[in-house]
């Protein structure tokens, strides 16, 4: 049986994951950041327009100018209005990609749906991929009404992965119940996008160097795979070919663990890469799972 050839990781990096590096004292600069953007060799970079130092359009999109970097927006937006600023600001900086963290909480997964095809039919008219994000605090903050969302959003629809909400949220074990797995393989099969974020069942974000993270890593890295292989299925055509999006989120304080001192316990911008190489060889491995079409 012939088997899929192994698209590209398209990687992002979030400038919110990039404050307060290397350090707070002395924090990059935009420009600076930009720069290491492009050394590392990232596709592009997302900005959070909730971030507490979120550049202005103008600021980043002269950041950006001749860096070659694609451009993403991540926005908390709760009503259409919010949705178009977030719109004209993605103009702006020349975005084609946006992650909705949709701030809006209605008790029926058929409203939920509703309204979500509504902002992404709305992104798409502006010339947007519009996806939506898995994260707290937001309409997908229950993993159990997620997982009735997903039955009835719009198939156009997909989902920006984001594992260490639910894992953190829902207190998931290392060891998931078959309820949960469920659940998550549901939400993975719609899935447009993954994200970079390590979390155990109590904390949102755990150093990955730390002997007790290695079940959530390895819980997380199973459940990637499982994502990108569902992703990949559902391509069609020449579309199997396309790279795969993967963006490294690793927030600064309150996300990042301190010392008594303030002082981070890991190398965020190490780690980054680190979840990159890892996300590679999930990419792969799920890869070789999906047959072709005969």
């Amino acid at each position: 049986m012939t088997r899929l050839a192994t698209p590209a990781l398209r990687t992002f990096q979030s400038l919110w994951a990039m404050e307060d590096l290397p350090t707070a004292a002395a924090p990059w600069t935009l420009e600076e950041q930009i720069g290491l953007l492009v050394q590392a060799g990232y596709a592009g970079v997302a900005v959070d327009l909730g971030a507490r130092r979120a550049p202005t359009a103008e600021a980043l999109a002269l950041a950006l100018a001749g860096s070659g970097l694609e451009r993403m927006v991540f926005t908390f937006a709760g009503t259409t209005a919010a949705l178009d600023e977030a719109l004209d600001y993605a103009a702006r900086i020349e975005a084609r990609d946006m992650v909705l963290c949709a701030s809006v909480y209605p008790d029926e997964p058929r409203e939920a749906a509703d309204l979500v095809a509504g902002w992404h039919a709305r992104a798409a008219a502006a010339g947007v991929h519009l996806e939506l994000e898995t994260h707290r605090n937001t309409l997908t903050n229950d993993l159990r009404f997620t997982r009735r969302l997903v039955d009835e959003l719009d198939p156009a629809v997909r989902l920006a992965i984001d594992l260490s909400h639910y894992i953190v949220g829902a207190e998931i074990p290392a060891e998931p119940t078959a309820e949960i797995e469920e659940k998550i393989a549901a939400i993975l099969s719609r899935a447009g996008s993954l994200q970079g974020r390590i979390a155990s069942r109590c904390q949102v974000q755990i150093p990955l160097h730390h002997e007790g993270s290695q079940p959530w890593i390895a819980l997380t890295r199973r459940w990637w795979r499982d994502g990108f292989a569902h992703l990949l299925a559902a391509r069609e055509g020449a579309a199997r070919e396309e790279p795969v999006t993967f963006v490294t989120e690793l927030g600064t304080t309150p996300y990042a663990l301190v010392d008594a001192d303030g002082v981070e316990l890991s190398d965020r911008w190490a780690e980054a890469r680190q979840l990159i190489e890892w996300a590679e060889a999930d990419l792969a491995a799920a890869a070789r799972t999906v047959p072709l079409p005969a």
